[in-house]
């Protein structure tokens, strides 16, 4: 037990950095409460036993159903590299879809305590639009999404179309974008950047070298919210990024680039 409170670990290796699950597990726990209040986080937790059991009962508390039935759009489901529909010779630098917490992004998003009213967000490798959702519920300048499926992204527009119908999105602009992370160049405005471990190692440091040039003469705080940061030593052998924090056991990583004066 005791190992287990200490020791970091990865239920997925390869697939997932290596982190301490209990203390992921009590903070998950945490921000449910939160944002779910306790009798929606223990219907999920019961129905969560109850599909390990083989019991077709409360399955509709899934936090993902949860999800689903108050906001109206699919991010669900893993789709694994090889069936993704993007272009053979980026399959090896890919990672699988799969969709980020919701609750976990709010929680670390509001932990900055900015004025999202003065930032752009992005999500690089952005999949069917899960944190694009999340984050368009602040007052972001716009909400971007950069996604190399042609099917995630329709998806995507899908479910942005639905936000948007259901009056669902505070922020100035939400689009997501099909094409390639690693070519995409930013307005030189402030930004709030988000990557769940979308890609390899080539592609993030091809990413940090243009948010590095792009963003140059931006004179605010830049922040990198990395989760699941497979990849991490680049950021943090970066000289433009510090580490501010790990989240969530260190299933995410939170880096800023200061302030330049």
């Amino acid at each position: 037990m005791l190992r287990f409170v200490f020791t970091k670990t990865a239920r997925y290796p390869g697939l997932e950095v290596e982190h301490n699950q209990f203390l992921r597990s009590l903070r998950t726990l945490f921000v449910n409460i939160k944002y779910r209040g306790v009798r929606r986080t223990v219907l999920g937790l019961l129905a969560i036993v109850c599909a390990k059991a083989g019991l077709p009962i409360l399955q509709d508390y899934r936090f993902y159903r949860q999800n689903l039935l108050e906001s109206g759009i699919d991010t669900d489901g893993i789709v694994e590299r090889e069936a993704l529909d993007i272009p053979e010779e980026r399959k090896a630098s890919a990672q699988r879809y799969e969709a980020s917490s919701e609750n976990e992004f709010r929680h670390i998003l509001e932990k900055l305590n900015i004025d999202c009213s003065a930032y752009r967000f992005i999500d690089y490798g952005s999949g069917k639009g899960a944190v694009l959702a999340a984050a368009a519920r602040y007052p972001f300048q716009s909400v971007t999404g950069i996604e190399l499926s042609g099917e995630l992204h329709q998806t995507a527009l899908q479910n942005i179309e639905e936000l948007t119908r259901r009056g669902r999105v505070r922020a100035g602009d939400i689009i997501s974008i099909h094409g390639d992370a690693a070519s995409y160049r930013l307005p030189p405005v402030p930004h709030v950047i988000y990557v769940f471990n979308a890609f390899g190692p080539d592609i993030l440091q091809g990413v940090l070298d243009n948010i590095s040039a792009d963003l140059a003469e931006v004179r605010e705080p830049i922040y990198f919210l990395y989760n699941n940061p497979m990849h991490h030593k680049l950021l943090e052998l970066s000289p433009e990024f510090d580490k501010l924090s790990n989240a969530f056991g260190g299933k995410w990583m939170v880096f800023a680039r200061p302030a330049k004066y």
